[in-house]
């Protein structure tokens, strides 16, 4: 009860898939996993439809009119059947049989079917060896009904790109094999409108390129159905697959051929050469072919010779990769008469031979692959030109060769000097210059690692100038010794370099004192820079850490005559300072600690000018609390000038003080004044999310040590009038001016 449930139910999937409820699913289906039911079912459907008419053709042999003629009653549907005749044409009349829901037309001399798009009851039509030659995409346009097409054995060399891909109907089979094509386009080997499709067939015919003529891409939102089986056996295709084939394809990443997962492409019997362009495919695939047992991937190399009649997953399966070469061509920018080969199974390289062509200049271009093995030996090259970093082309400036070459053999030509401004392009390669008649080094080639270049033993006249190859040339314990030996003409001998002193090289020996004389003051000069530098960046900080020693070490030396014990600096416009300076700092201050508090937008006296009150309460004010909000990581006018006198007055009167309370928690670089963020930066201020102990009292006690020393001070002893009237004169020109003097 169970699988008929499970038949009932695909078989009604199907039928609304494709809107055909005359469809029927085989019960044998059911046998098969439920990820491949569906397509059992469509492939193997049958159609109930069986009380069919039977129609035929009135057709004289040399005429060129058949028609149509029903001699039976009246149906629903038809089927016409008229194979091996003569007929040159569809009948004239075809279109006035809209039922024909079957047509075999097989082996007749048909050779064009394009009236045929009338017929929109179609379910199948068989046109097997006749004449066509030509399949139009336009051709079976609204013919949603048509399940199979079969135009095998025909004459048919072109085909409209984008049949296939978009038929939107029911075409389950597609039969184009034993034809005359040489192309295929991509979009008639997939399918993207309708959801499956069985088989779509061009086995034997003469393929040899696949093609995307309307320049088709894969969009990453489109998918490509359930796909099908696509037979390409027997053709003559030879060249796989590479990423630029691909992409050329359409599928601009690898990975998007991963949509084709439901389809199967039948490559058996081509001419396959299985060279450098298998590589990437194969070493994606080596997982999968561990598990593909399916026979139509037993596909085989055809060419080289080494690897003929081997199969692809025998070669996948065993990682036989180094076989998978290219030979490149001149038009790959191999040089004229050399053998260019690219392996990437082995470190991705491209061989360049050119050995005993009697070469007397460097090739003008190489292949456009990253890891060059480059073989020049043998040849009459005597000079290697100093100046090739760029080429110019078409107005552009290309890298030199000589940056992708990693082995360079460059051995038994006629090099007599080496380059002096190129070879470090070379640095990351192994060079050969062994066999040449080099005489002579330039100290370029220090950029070179010695272990990686061959120059064999080299005879010279040595100079002063040389002795930098005592430093570069390997150790005589190294494995390389023996890669580069530089033997010097001295006293009729030959003598390594590494042996030689600098008098015998004839260098000048330096005075002593005079080299210890001049790194002395060289040392010291940079110390003298150094140190200033520290000091100038460093000099706030230095400022605030020395005045606190020499006020602990001296002590207070005057009397410090106040009238304030707290001047406030804050953005008076943060409600929140507000708020917190009214309930709790102010009054701790003043009500606990019994303190004077100089507040400006409390204190300040009308219609006086506020910078002149400013200058004169934090003249006679022991400490200034600056409060650091948001605001203040910009000027603020007010503020700045509150700044600038607090500072003034700090560092003038070691009596007097200041005090930093990092209310918004600021950072020392976000303070506009650099000596607000040295204090910051030293850790002298109150840190405002500071909960251990009240931040009210910490202030207070900060305040009360500062009080206590000064207590042998007699503040009574001030007169007030006396320092308003001989330091600031102009106030006496303002009303409210006694009330403005300090009250005692």
């Amino acid at each position: 009860m169970i699988q008929a449930l499970s038949h009932n139910y695909v078989e009604e999937e199907m039928q609304s898939v494709f809107n055909r409820t005359d469809l029927k699913c085989p019960m044998k289906c059911n046998k098969h996993p439920s990820i491949y039911q569906m397509s059992c079912c469509i492939c193997r459907s049958k159609s109930d439809v069986t009380n069919l008419g039977h129609l035929t053709i009135v057709n004289k042999r040399n005429h060129y009119d058949p028609k149509i003629v029903n001699h039976g009653s009246k149906h629903e549907l038809y089927a016409l059947n008229h194979r091996y005749g003569y007929l040159e044409f569809l009948p004239g009349n075809i279109c006035n049989f809209k039922g024909l829901f079957m047509i075999d037309l097989s082996f007749n001399k048909i050779k064009t079917i394009d009236t045929i798009s009338c017929l929109t009851n179609l379910d199948t039509l068989l046109l097997r060896g006749n004449n066509i030659q030509y399949m139009n995409n336009y051709t079976f346009v609204n013919m949603r009904f048509l399940r199979t097409i079969d135009l095998s054995f025909n004459k048919i060399s072109l085909m409209d790109p984008g049949f296939l891909i978009n038929m939107n109907g029911n075409l389950f089979y597609l039969n184009l094999s034993f034809n005359e094509m040489s192309t295929l386009d991509i979009t008639n080997a997939i399918a993207s409108k309708q959801e499956y499709f069985c088989r779509a067939d061009y086995s034997h015919n003469s393929i040899k390129l696949i093609t995307n003529e309307q320049s088709w891409k894969l969009k990453t939102n489109t998918t490509l159905g359930h796909g099908g089986m696509v037979n390409l056996s027997n053709n003559s295709l030879t060249s796989f697959f590479d990423v630029n084939t691909l992409r050329f394809l359409g599928f601009d990443h690898p990975l998007l051929i991963g949509r084709l997962i439901y389809y199967g492409f039948d490559l058996r019997d081509n001419k396959w050469n299985c060279d450098c362009k298998i590589y990437q495919f194969a070493k994606a695939a080596e997982r999968l072919a561990q598990v593909m047992t399916r026979d139509y991937f037993d596909v085989k190399c055809y060419a080289p010779e080494t690897l003929k009649g081997k199969l692809m997953v025998t070669i996948i399966k065993e990682r036989q990769y180094d076989g998978l070469i290219c030979n490149l061509s001149l038009a790959d920018k191999c040089p004229p008469n050399c053998r260019c080969i690219y392996q990437p199974a082995v470190r991705n390289r491209t061989i360049i031979d050119c050995s005993e062509l009697h070469l007397t200049k460097l090739p003008r271009m190489l292949p456009n692959y990253n890891v060059l093995e480059v073989d020049l030996s043998n040849n009459s090259i005597d000079n290697l030109p100093n100046q090739f970093r760029y080429i110019h082309k078409h107005g552009r400036k290309i890298k030199h060769y000589f940056e992708r070459i990693r082995i360079f053999n460059f051995s038994n030509n006629q090099i007599r000097i080496l380059p002096r401004s190129n070879l470090f392009l070379l640095r990351k390669a192994e060079i050969d210059f062994r066999g040449n008649n080099i005489n002579s080094l330039h100290r370029s080639i220090e950029q070179l690692n010695p272990c990686n270049i061959y120059l064999g033993i080299i005879e010279m006249q040595c100079k002063c100038e040389d002795i930098w190859l005592q430093q570069w040339l390997p150790k005589s314990d190294s494995k390389c010794y023996k890669n580069v030996q530089v033997l010097c003409r001295f006293t009729e001998q030959l003598i390594s370099i590494k042996y030689m002193t600098r008098k015998d090289l004839g260098c000048r020996i330096p005075d002593t004192n005079f080299i210890w004389i001049s790194t002395i003051i060289v040392v010291a000069f940079i110390t003298v820079v150094l140190l200033s530098a520290i000091i100038f960046s460093f000099r706030f900080e230095i400022f605030i850490i020395g005045r606190k020693f020499i006020k602990y070490f001296r002590g207070t030396s005057h009397s410090l005559k106040l009238c304030y014990d707290v001047y406030i600096a804050c953005n008076e416009e943060d409600e929140k300072i507000r708020l917190w300076l009214t309930t709790n700092l102010l009054p701790n201050l003043e009500l606990n600690n019994m303190l004077k508090v100089f507040w400006p937008c409390r204190d300040s006296e009308i219609g006086v000018p506020r910078e002149e009150e400013m200058i004169h309460v934090m003249s006679h004010t022991q400490t200034v609390i600056i409060i650091l909000s948001e605001e203040y990581k910009g000027p603020v006018r007010w503020n700045e000038k509150e700044w600038k006198h607090a500072w003034h007055n700090y560092t003038h009167d070691l009596n007097k003080e200041i005090i930093i309370v990092n209310y918004d928690l600021l950072e020392a670089n976000e303070i506009a004044k650099q000596y607000l963020g040295a204090f910051l930066r030293i850790g002298q201020f109150i840190d405002f999310s500071n909960h251990k102990k009240s931040i009210e009292d910490e202030i207070a006690s900060l305040l009360t040590k500062q009080d206590k020393k000064l207590k042998k001070y007699d503040r009574k002893n001030f007169s007030h009038s006396q320092i308003d009237d001989e330091k600031f004169p102009f106030l006496k020109q303002y009303p409210l001016y006694s009330e403005f003097r300090c009250k005692t």
